[in-house]
């Protein structure tokens, strides 16, 4: 694991084992932080969080992408407030020019029917292969993303042991800033996974993860991105554009479709949201409240979803939508 090595070191470091004794694990945060360590060193080697140099790192990530991607600023920006709380009062904190508050994240939210053609392609393609388990796996794995709206890793990782179908249950566990939560599951969807249960017990009768890679060890990122995109495009499903849809944007159909089913029902959207909150694992309701803001870019008839929250918009890491 690389080490932070300028002479903001032992503050970097500190403020990493805060998080940490917070529960939040910050892995991808750390990226950016030993990024600003890196040039800290190379200009000038400060022990004091400046506004030179915390502005310099920013223009300089900022100029380094053609993304609009601003995941990298919330850590920047929380470093230096946490100087401040013990006692730095000269650390500088990124002030409003370096907001992500206009920041639209690049997602595809898929169609109706963009995902019914998925599913009719996903349950001929995984025919094609000769890995063992691999026609049960996928089918299987991709319907539980689009019902459930978990994080892809939250699905690869799970266990036959997490999994209660008979209580009509999931729990999620071990996830994201140690966010466990327990998932009720549609009586379609188990009986659905009751019948993928008996189809690869059969394929793997001792396994751990419920749904398990070639091997019966744990599904990896590759197999389920490759083969996504795969299926996606034996669908004869457009993927030429700048966005391109991935397993992830299950997790932003779910979240969007039952906003938006809340709103044709007559339901107080805001209020529904904290359930939403939950269901989804966000640390926060200003994460859930993202989606608020996300619909109206893709189905202007919703535009007035946003009208009453424009100053909530989040700043949201890569993957805590």
């Amino acid at each position: 694991m690389r080490r932070f090595v300028s002479k903001l070191a032992y503050k970097l470091n500190d403020f990493i084992a805060y998080k940490n004794a917070l529960g939040i694990k910050y892995d991808t945060s750390r990226v950016y932080l030993l990024e600003l360590d890196q040039y800290n060193l190379e200009h000038g080697n400060y022990d004091l969080l400046t506004k030179g140099l915390a502005e310099g790192w920013a223009l300089w990530h900022a100029g380094k992408s053609e993304s609009q991607d601003r995941s990298w600023i919330p850590p920047i920006r929380e470093f230096g407030r946490y100087l401040r709380s013990i006692g730095e009062s000269d650390a500088y904190v990124l002030d409003d020019r370096f907001s992500i508050q206009h920041y639209h994240a690049e997602v595809y939210l898929i169609t109706d029917e963009e995902i019914q053609a998925f599913f009719k392609a996903c349950d001929s393609y995984v025919l094609r292969t000769k890995l063992l388990g691999r026609p049960y796996v996928f089918p299987a794995l991709y319907r539980f993303l689009y019902c459930c709206g978990v994080r892809c890793g939250e699905a690869r990782k799970l266990k036959c042991c997490d999994i209660h179908l008979d209580d009509g249950f999931v729990d999620i566990l071990n996830t994201k800033s140690y966010r466990d939560r327990r998932l009720y599951l549609s009586e379609e969807l188990i009986t659905y996974l009751r019948k993928y249960d008996g189809a690869i017990s059969k394929c793997f009768p001792q396994r751990e993860y419920f749904f398990p890679g070639g091997h019966g060890g744990i599904c990896s990122p590759s197999a389920l991105s490759s083969n996504f995109r795969n299926i996606w495009l034996s669908a004869g499903l457009k993927r030429d554009g700048k966005v391109k849809p991935r397993a992830y944007d299950f997790r932003h159909h779910f979240a969007c479709a039952n906003i938006m089913r809340w709103s044709e029902e007559g339901k107080d959207v805001h209020a529904m949201l904290l359930y939403l909150m939950r269901y989804m694992g966000h640390a926060s309701l200003e994460s859930t409240y993202y989606y608020i803001h996300l619909i109206p870019d893709y189905f202007p008839q919703y535009s007035a979803l946003s009208a009453s929250t424009e100053a909530m918009i989040p700043e949201v890491e890569d993957d805590e939508v």
